[in-house]
């Protein structure tokens, strides 16, 4: 008997005035990913599949925030921008120690080979948020099916967890705080802001 999984699809959800030529989620990639993933039965959680009342923001949220939490991981499709819910998503997945593999091909919105942020240029560029939320970013379905198998099969598999999240706030202290002029005056604004930044966490193990 095959194996039961949930894959919480993350993206876009089409609504009536955005172009055509923008990347979703469809019907051919389940497809796909269930003929690459034989092993499993796969139900896809897709925030666009849904029958609740959606002028209700707070159900709305919650659904979605529902679906993240019930999967076995979420993939995310980042091949063109996306909106507040899907950082959003990733974020909550990461809370939860919930895998997450992100569809992010070289040289599309969160991937570059040259980028420029506030005027500096920077080679190899992946967003921040992309690279530090995804436990896999992946060129293609193919690669994606592949890690899933991969990371489903080893019960061991490291997944990142809150800890990323706090490590790196530590990390950004230890290494950048000191030559940050911006960061250090908003924090010496008060002994308040201070406090909050000897809070950060410790890096985890």
């Amino acid at each position: 008997m095959k194996s039961k999984i949930a894959i919480y699809l993350a993206g876009s959800v089409k609504k009536g005035h955005e172009k055509t030529d923008e990347s979703f989620w469809t019907e051919e990639d389940m497809a796909f990913l269930q003929t690459n993933l034989p092993e499993y039965k796969i139900a896809f959680l897709n925030p666009s599949f849904r029958a609740d009342n959606l002028s209700d923001n707070r159900s709305v949220f919650g659904r979605d925030m529902t679906q993240v939490f019930s999967s076995h991981l979420i993939f995310v499709d980042a091949r063109d921008r996306r909106g507040l819910g899907v950082g959003a998503e990733m974020m909550w997945a990461k809370v939860n120690k919930i895998p997450v593999v992100t569809w992010s091909p070289k040289n599309s919105h969160y991937s570059k080979d040259l980028a420029t942020l506030l005027g500096v240029p920077i080679s190899n560029f992946i967003h921040p948020f992309v690279e530090i939320l995804s436990d896999k970013i992946v060129q293609d379905l193919a690669e994606g099916a592949k890690w899933i198998h991969e990371m489903m099969s080893t019960p061991s598999f490291p997944i990142k967890g809150i800890e990323e999240i706090t490590n790196a706030m530590q990390y950004y202290k230890e290494t950048q705080l000191h030559n940050d002029t911006p960061m250090k005056e908003l924090v010496a604004f008060s002994e308040e802001l201070e406090e909050r930044m000897c809070r950060v966490p410790p890096r985890m193990v």
